[in-house]
């Protein structure tokens, strides 16, 4: 995979998909990491502004009323209500471990009375001897479960699970079963935890209580563990995300969505009360009608014992010419009215071909979730290929059987010993995308500049980023590694191989065998890392919405999306459709994703996945795309005449869809424009100069070709 293809993802995300106001859709610890930077600069009255504004925007991070304190100290003020304040919710919030580690540096007198208002706190809490017993047996639990004795675990967590209010008992209590074998038993402790989880930071303190616990039993935790929440099913992944999202909104935004969601709710009664009315005329119609057939046979019956004298007619007698003429059913007349224009459905002119849907890609998988095992943590940037099938396609096939490509496929063959027909899946996902693109985007709207490095460096760390290669058949890497100059490594007891970057200045790339048909990919540093995290989570909830049946998609998800694509702006002197389009998406943007499905032709789904129902989006992109539709004659006529047949094509094929939360427009590239491109090599020329133009931009951030 080329990083190319990354970069113009990027550049798409950034510059045309969502326009970011500075500093929409950051979350509370980007505000709170961006105080300690700015009291680190020497700042100090700007960074007391800073926590000042976490505080009063509701925050429950004891850290920042501590930093707060001690701020107000070095500024000769008083910070002893801070202090106070901070040691309550330290305590509330069971989160000792982080505020010690947050006060390493804080010592002498200030960290005494620091301590001594941490104390108070604690005494405070044991006043309540139920609360305080809890938390103590919660702890005992959690030796015994360490030192391997689970059921003392199980007992323990049981006596407390049924009163106690944190929900990180039962989802230890559920891990605990889990490993004792009674999965069924583990997961209705886990559904009942994540009742319990309903703030940003309750799930940040449950993350930090299961951050040992992987594999399987993490996968229930995650994605197994159900509530109902009316239509809609509720998983932790999907939980987190929305308390994060939500923590991110104003008063007035969570105003405005409970107002939606309860008109919502109001306009779904009304159409089930309708959908019963009408199935009850419809079944008073049924009954009636089956009494009229009731009647008609009794009555045929009758007539038929009373006509037994009249000849039937000779079966072979012809109907006069005349009366055939007459039953015909006469031909419509063409409406005057009707478009000329052949793209919006009109009659098609002489040059204007029949067109139907795509011909449905062939595909060696049903329908599902793509294998997300071995993906960093936190994934936000998806990349999914299947090469084997495609290249199979009545689209790809052509292409392959080219002299120069059947070259440049035995060349590979006889190099590496295995082909791209060989691979059946490539599965490469990046996280920290956000992280890293929001001060780019920060310092690009600053008009600041960024020191001559390409952006997609900024954008994209190696070790932020692993790859899944997945055979048709055993593979040995002996000829890659030999043709590749490459090194043998080993990492707790695993071997892995490392090869040279034919890019300049970037980190060679590393790549271990999980077996003869799958192989794992990364820098060094991140092959290390991956191998240490094992195989995590097989399915995330955020990329439910692509199929590992299609043939490439590329996938951007992060629970900051909602927020950030709260500042896409209202477009100025647009058409009508343009604008209902960005009001109907608008801070509900979770994540969006690009997809090819290969048959004869080539289906392009360009999809967007929202926070709430996309039927609003979906009629404002019908709108646009009728609206491309109309202007598609000027367009067409300015392309080379051999193309022209298939852009007609293309542009007719046009269509905007939705389910549930997904809104997708989608367009299918004929099959024939293969055949034209490769009859008329000219035509390529503009599109190989594109593309090796957004190669040579790409260099910084290029992954290796060997695979």
């Amino acid at each position: 995979m080329k990083c190319r293809q990354f970069t113009a993802f990027f550049a798409a995300f950034i510059f045309v998909c969502i326009p970011l106001v500075c500093g929409a859709g950051v979350t509370a610890e980007d505000k709170f990491g961006a105080a300690i930077s700015t009291w680190r600069s020497g700042d100090l009255p700007a960074a007391k502004e800073q926590l000042t504004a976490l505080i009063e925007s509701k925050s429950e991070d004891p850290r920042v009323y501590y930093y707060r304190g001690i701020l107000s100290e070095q500024l000769g003020e008083n910070g002893d209500a801070d202090f106070k304040a901070a040691a309550k919710l330290e305590v509330d919030n069971s989160a000792s471990t982080t505020v010690n580690r947050s006060l390493e540096k804080t010592q002498g007198i200030l960290r005494q009375r620091i301590e001594k208002f941490r104390a108070d706190a604690r005494n405070a809490v044991k006043a309540d001897a139920v609360a305080a017993r809890q938390l103590e047996v919660y702890r005992e639990a959690l030796v015994a479960r360490e030192q391997g004795d689970l059921p003392t675990a199980i007992s323990k967590f049981e006596s407390i699970v049924e009163t106690g209010k944190d929900p990180r008992y039962l989802y230890l209590y559920g891990v605990t079963l889990a490993e004792l074998g009674d999965t069924e038993k583990a997961k209705v402790a886990f559904a009942e935890g994540l009742k319990l989880e309903t703030t940003p930071r309750q799930a940040e303190l449950v993350s930090i209580a299961l951050a040992d616990v992987q594999g399987d039993i993490r996968q229930m935790i995650e994605a197994q563990a159900l509530l109902q929440d009316g239509d809609r099913t509720v998983t932790r992944q999907s939980n987190r995300r929305e308390l994060l999202r939500r923590a991110t909104m104003t008063e007035d935004q969570l105003l405005a969505e409970a107002s939606l969601a309860a008109k919502a709710e109001e306009e779904r009664e009304a159409k089930e009360a309708e959908e019963r009315k009408q199935n009850a005329a419809a079944e008073i119609m049924a009954e009636k009608q089956a009494e009229a057939e009731l009647q008609a046979k009794i009555s045929q019956k009758s007539d038929a014992t009373a006509e037994d004298a009249v000849p039937a007619p000779d079966a072979s007698e012809k109907m006069p010419a005349e009366a055939a003429v007459a039953a015909a059913e006469p031909a419509a007349e063409a409406d005057p009215n009707a478009p000329a224009n052949p793209f919006l459905g009109g009659p098609a002119g002489a040059d204007m071909p029949a067109t139907g849907l795509a011909s449905a890609a062939v595909s060696s998988v049903s329908a599902g979730s793509v294998d997300m095992s071995y993906m960093p943590q936190g994934l936000e940037l998806l990349v999914y290929m299947r090469p084997a099938d495609m290249m199979k396609s009545g689209f790809v096939k052509p292409l392959m059987e080219m002299p120069e490509v059947q070259g440049k496929i035995t060349e590979l063959s006889s190099k590496l010993g295995f082909v791209p027909e060989d691979i059946d899946s490539v599965t490469m996902g990046t996280s920290k995308v956000m992280q890293n693109i929001i001060p780019l985007v920060m310092q690009l709207q600053a008009g600041a500049q960024q020191g001559g490095a390409p952006p997609n460096v900024n954008l994209m760390s190696g070790d932020d980023s692993v790859g899944v290669i997945r055979t048709l058949k055993d593979i040995d890497t002996t000829a890659l590694v030999t043709a590749a100059s490459g090194t043998e490594g080993t990492h707790d007891g695993k071997s892995y191989f490392i090869i040279p970057n034919p890019t300049p200045n970037q980190p060679p790339m590393a790549f271990h065998a999980l077996d003869a048909k799958t192989f794992l990919f990364s820098t060094e540093t991140g092959l290390k890392a991956a191998l240490d995290n094992g195989p995590g989570e097989s399915t995330l909830d955020d990329f439910a919405f692509v199929s590992r049946s299609s043939h490439f998609v590329q996938a951007f998800s992060s629970p900051l999306l909602p927020g950030m694509s709260g500042g896409i702006p209202s477009p100025q002197n647009a058409p009508p459709q343009a604008t209902q389009l960005v009001e109907a998406i608008k801070g509900k943007i979770s994540g969006f994703a690009i997809v090819l499905e290969a048959g004869s032709d080539l289906k392009l789904d360009i999809s967007l996945n929202l926070t709430e129902d996309a039927a609003e989006a979906n009629a404002a992109l019908s709108g646009i795309l009728t609206m491309a539709k109309q202007f598609a004659p000027m367009a067409v006529g300015k392309a080379p005449p051999e193309l022209q047949t298939a852009m007609q094509q293309a542009i007719v094929s046009l269509a905007a869809s939705s389910n549930e939360n997904l809104v997708t427009a989608t367009m299918n590239v004929p099959g024939s424009i293969v055949q034209t491109l490769k009859d008329n090599p000219q035509l390529l020329a503009p599109i190989m100069a594109a593309g090796a133009a957004g190669g040579a931009g790409a260099g910084a951030g290029a992954q290796p070709e060997a695979f």
